[in-house]
């Protein structure tokens, strides 16, 4: 029995990027197959770490894919993707400066603790609130290390007062009872 034929990948960027602006999702796995590694390359290169690199290559490559049509010379594909690509790496590097301007701005809030065993509490603490989902986490610091009310706690997560009890409950349970001062 003959086998089906199997459409030939084309060779370069521009038939490719054709034969995606036309849909085709193997033609864009192309680019990207073709493409990745040296974009992730460039990225590696610059922010010197890669902790953020899949992020930034999957939104480049879906920016791409949302701009494939505004493309004017689709034999610079990868061009163009690099240049999408240093557009997310900008955005990432001032999330980085903003973060870190507003770590030393309000550095001086920051809680302090008075000793080594207060700050190794400190830490169990938060290890243990880390294992808690957010929707008892919130409300379970919001309450029992903020001080807030209640009924304050369930505006602020905007749910009901049995909810937040509830869940506040189910928190002082994960973290071992109600050794915690609520």
């Amino acid at each position: 029995m003959p086998r089906p034929a199997i459409a030939a990948v084309p060779v370069d960027d521009a038939a490719l990027v054709a034969q995606a602006i036309d849909g085709s999702e193997r033609a864009f796995a192309a680019l990207y197959k073709r493409h990745a590694r040296y974009v992730a390359g460039v990225v590696y290169r610059i922010l010197g770490r890669d902790d953020e690199l899949d992020d930034i290559l999957q939104e480049a490559f879906i920016d791409a894919s949302h701009a494939l049509e505004g493309l004017r010379e689709p034999g610079d594909f990868r061009a163009w993707l690099v240049r999408i690509t240093i557009r997310r790496v900008h955005k990432r590097l001032g999330k980085r400066r903003l973060m870190r301007r507003l770590a030393a701005a309000m550095e001086w809030i920051a809680p302090r603790v008075e000793s080594p065993a207060a700050e190794g509490e400190a830490r169990a603490l938060y290890h243990a609130l880390d294992k808690l989902s957010p929707k008892l986490r919130i409300p379970w610091v919001l309450h029992v290390i903020e001080g807030e009310t209640l009924p304050d706690v369930a505006k602020a997560c905007d749910v009901s007062l049995a909810t937040v009890k509830r869940r506040i409950a189910e928190a002082e349970a994960s973290l071992g009872g109600g050794s915690h001062g609520s």
